[in-house]
């Protein structure tokens, strides 16, 4: 049973509480309760912002191992000078076997912002090629495409316009071009992907052409 004397004491911590809580005293405190929960806190938004709509019970982030041997499978040799004012400088490439040896693809990434005749006659491949249109204006480059574009396909020389952000594919052996960039209201993000190791090609009038690389600048 307890006694008026510790009733009296419960009552005079609390009051003592109640009174730190409203205090500087108590600002400090709650301050420090918040940093100490603030890592809680956002270690579970990492964790949130790490869920994937993908994977539901994906396994553990793996810690890694040191080592180097997996180097050479990595390329940061991409920039190069543009080689016309047509294409803002400087451009993107990917040359493929010259950039890391054993590559079977060959790509790059070119800003154009004039018109300009981009082919001048026809020619194939003896692989695969896509080419992509697209505008140059995050985060929409579908949308910001803004142009026209004269496009030839087969031998028959069949004539189509783009207008609009496009893949184009082009299937091994099938002749393509010329291509006229007619029209350009915003820059457009011109990409050529080549399944070759090295672009090349046999062209109407000059026979077969490769072209392994361009300098690289830092």
């Amino acid at each position: 049973m307890s006694s008026s004397k510790d009733n009296d004491f419960d009552k005079s911590k609390r009051d003592f509480v109640k009174g730190v809580s409203t205090g500087a005293a108590g600002v400090a405190i709650a301050s420090a309760l918040a940093q100490l929960g603030a890592p809680i806190i956002a270690g579970a938004q990492e964790e949130k912002k790490a869920e994937s709509p993908f994977f539901r019970d994906p396994p553990p982030w793996p810690k890694g191992t040191d080592g180097g041997k997996y180097n050479h499978l990595f390329s940061t040799s991409l920039k190069e000078n543009s080689i016309t004012d047509v294409v803002a400088g400087p451009q993107a490439y990917f040359r493929g076997e010259s950039d890391l040896p054993g590559a079977k693809i060959n790509m790059g990434w070119q800003m154009f912002v004039k018109p300009y005749k981009l082919e001048m006659e026809s020619h194939h491949h003896d692989t695969d090629e896509y080419l992509f249109f697209l505008g140059a204006e995050l985060p929409d480059l579908v949308g910001s495409f803004d142009g026209e574009i004269e496009y030839f396909m087969g031998p028959e020389y069949e004539r189509h316009i783009i207008t609009q952000a496009t893949v184009l594919y082009i299937p091994a052996g099938l002749e393509h071009n010329p291509c006229d960039i007619k029209r350009l209201t915003k820059p457009m993000m011109f990409s050529a992907l080549q399944l070759a190791p090295y672009f090349n090609g046999k062209y109407q009038t000059m026979g077969y052409m490769e072209f392994k690389g361009m300098p690289k600048i830092k």
